[in-house]
């Protein structure tokens, strides 16, 4: 009999503008339905929006079209009296909490299930990274530091997507705690035909798909085109999380040089992302840290090369001509970076797009990944 899990995510599909997340738990239900049987538990509005979804039936249980069960909460009922009447009376093996912060989908189910004696995994999704830490850090040490000296933690299970992430759980609760490592599985897709795009020598199209906050780092890309030169165009896709990094990020625009041509074109949904990705040339998005990446991925697939840091797992792209990762702290490499693109011709860009699309490729086709999620959820 298959064992029973359920998962706590802020936001789960039909959604799609938290990015990550959302994908990383419906990659992990997808791949892994004929081994485990998943229900979802979520909020019935996506990220920053305010009006439910359509076609779902809040407070109660729904099956999606594509077989996934999900339970979605109204803000009207997502309360602990609410939480703790689904949990006594769902069976289940194994809780999965996709999110480190999260009160209600995270710290709320962590106090109820402490007293049920459950095994609970915590998926921390890349927020353990300094460069995530550091962002509102006065609000999120001392909850780390109240949650590691508490006893909810004491008998759960991490799930690390990286092994450097193995090291930033290790940093935050101690290396004693129980960690297993197992990549996020990427979005289940056959893989298109290659399509070459057309790149003159002189000039590149740059894409951003990711939302608009300070971990995306938008600003730092925007400054990087400031000293380019030839003809450039970026477009820039996702929700506006912070507004006032985005005034920052418009006031920029303002100042950058005739040649740049950028502009922010709002949130995408999964299913138009494949045809952002064939207009372009690179992907730039020098984040400050991903635990994943799943766009950084997805668009090497499309042979689209990423210009990225090196707060990633994806490293060393450079060496087989498949992008850059590059550390923040060294302007002057990714201004290099950018313009060594500018300058590349058809045929050399035509090469770096077939080896980023190869290296993703290598990626997706390796048995051990499934592997690996799968035994996350053995004891």
């Amino acid at each position: 009999m298959k064992k029973k899990i359920l998962l706590f995510s802020d936001w789960f599909y039909p959604g799609f503008m938290a990015g990550g997340p959302i994908q990383s738990s419906f990659n992990l239900i997808t791949h892994l339905k004929n081994y485990y049987d998943f229900s979802v538990v979520t909020r019935d509005t996506d990220y920053t929006d305010a009006v439910p979804y359509n076609n779902i039936k809040s407070d109660e249980w729904n099956t999606l079209p594509n077989g996934m069960r999900v339970y979605y909460f109204s803000q009207r009922k997502l309360n602990i009296t609410n939480m703790r009447r689904l949990i006594k009376t769902e069976e289940f093996d194994i809780a999965y909490l996709n999110s480190m912060y999260s009160p209600r989908f995270t710290v709320m189910p962590l106090y109820l299930l402490a007293k049920m004696n459950k095994e609970v995994i915590i998926a921390p999704r890349g927020m353990l990274a300094p460069s995530a830490i550091a962002i509102k850090s006065w609000k999120k040490k001392p909850f780390l530091l109240w949650l590691k000296n508490s006893n909810l933690i004491k008998d759960i299970t991490f799930h690390a997507a990286s092994l450097q992430e193995t090291k930033h759980i290790a940093n935050a609760f101690g290396d004693t705690i129980t960690v297993k490592l197992a990549p996020n599985l990427p979005h289940k897709m056959e893989a298109a035909p290659f399509i070459p795009r057309k790149k003159e020598q002189g000039e590149v199209r740059f894409l951003s798909i990711a939302r608009v906050s300070p971990e995306k780092n938008l600003l730092y890309a925007l400054e990087l085109l400031q000293r380019i030169k030839g003809k450039v165009k970026f477009n820039i896709y996702g929700p506006v999380y912070d507004y006032a990094y985005w005034e920052k990020c418009k006031a920029l625009l303002n100042k950058l040089p005739d040649n740049a041509e950028v502009n922010y074109l709002g949130p995408v949904a999964k299913e138009d992302t494949p045809a952002c990705f064939k207009n372009a040339h690179f992907l730039l998005m020098p984040t400050r840290g991903e635990n994943f990446g799943h766009t950084i991925l997805e668009a090497m697939m499309y042979g689209c090369p990423a210009i990225i840091s090196d707060q990633t797992p994806w490293v060393k792209l450079e060496e087989v001509k498949a992008g850059f990762d590059l550390p923040l702290d060294n302007k002057a490499a990714f201004i290099s970076a950018v313009q060594k693109t500018v300058e590349m011709d058809s045929d050399e860009y035509k090469a770096w797009s077939e080896n980023a699309r190869q290296f993703a490729l290598n990626f997706i086709n390796n048995p051990d990944l499934l592997q690996q999620s799968i035994e996350l959820f053995r004891n």
